[in-house]
């Protein structure tokens, strides 16, 4: 790779250290931009159009959003050393896309609950405002403990018995499905939650230890004034031509993560497939940059 990495990201995102762990276990050199967790992001605005999550990885004039997407595409240019492949990795990056869209939240609402008087109102606001679909209240927060602990302690065992006797998820090597599960337990832990929700775990501790042992490669910090020349100066990387039967290259569409109507973002369609939605949009400040969002969990619309 001959463009730097750059991960717009901030340090207790748990998505983040999903990317920030693959990061380690490819043992990649990337710059840190960091971001705060709560609006407003002007930086990272002026490279998305709207997108706000973390993390977002800036390659040159290109931009990838989302962590799954992310580690898609650094595969792809960074063949050694490889993410497990085959049957049981394929299970595991199922069951890692389980974790991102689903139990992740169930572990953040149920740490939530149990802070809920220590949480910062703004923090609050800001995560109700992002997820209006879910039950972020204090009360319902609250109310609704106790039952995520019994399905988080359910999960969790579930897992252990699924570590027992391998090294990883994926096998003897990691796959996706290991880095995605993994974020989830790294922020239960990190709040001292995970053996006092499951206290007779016995193989998914030292899984966590192999994957923290990949640490987070060869990081350095970069500003935001130098990550905007960084794109200001690169041109947006060659795409394959686009086929597709729905939407036609150059027609004006938004995408947006599916229910979150707050994050659209516009742009110029000038690629997509089964896997990936790239448009492309003029900012002031970085020039033409190019937008690559997962088709999976991701709507397209005409505009």
């Amino acid at each position: 790779m001959n463009a730097a990495l750059i991960l717009h990201h901030y340090q207790a995102s748990p998505y983040s250290e999903k990317v920030r762990s693959y990061l380690g276990f490819k043992r990649l050199a990337w710059q840190s931009l960091l971001m705060p967790p709560v609006l407003p992001k002007p930086d990272l605005m002026e490279l998305t159009g709207g997108y706000r999550r973390a993390p977002v990885l800036q390659i040159g004039a290109d931009i990838y959003c989302d962590s799954a997407l992310i580690i898609a595409e650094l595969e792809q240019r960074s063949l050694l050393p490889a993410l497990a492949s085959g049957p049981q990795a394929a299970q595991a990056e199922l069951l890692g896309r389980l974790f991102d869209v689903d139990i992740f939240w169930r572990a953040a609402r149920y740490l939530m609950a149990s802070r809920v008087e220590h949480i910062p109102q703004a923090l609050l606001d800001d995560r109700i405002a992002m997820h209006p679909h879910l039950p972020l209240q204090k009360s319902q927060l609250i109310a609704d403990q106790a039952q995520l602990a019994i399905q988080l302690r359910a999960l969790i065992y579930q897992l252990d018995q699924a570590l027992s006797g391998v090294d990883f998820l994926g096998g003897i090597s990691p796959s996706a499905g290991d880095f995605a599960v993994f974020h989830t337990l790294w922020f239960l832990q990190g709040a001292h939650a995970l053996e006092a929700l499951a206290p007779n775990i016995r193989a998914v501790l030292p899984w966590m230890a192999r994957i923290a042992a990949f640490g987070h490669g060869e990081m350095s910090s970069i500003s935001a004034g130098d990550a905007f020349a960084a794109a200001r100066q690169a041109k947006p990387v060659a795409l394959a031509e686009m086929q597709n039967l729905l939407f036609k290259a150059g027609q004006t569409v938004s995408v947006q993560p599916e229910g979150y109507p707050q994050e659209s973002v516009a742009g110029e369609l000038v690629y997509l497939d089964e896997k990936k939605i790239v448009i492309a949009r003029q900012s002031t400040v970085c020039g033409l940059l190019h937008l690559h969002f997962p088709r999976m969990d991701y709507e397209i619309r005409a505009v």
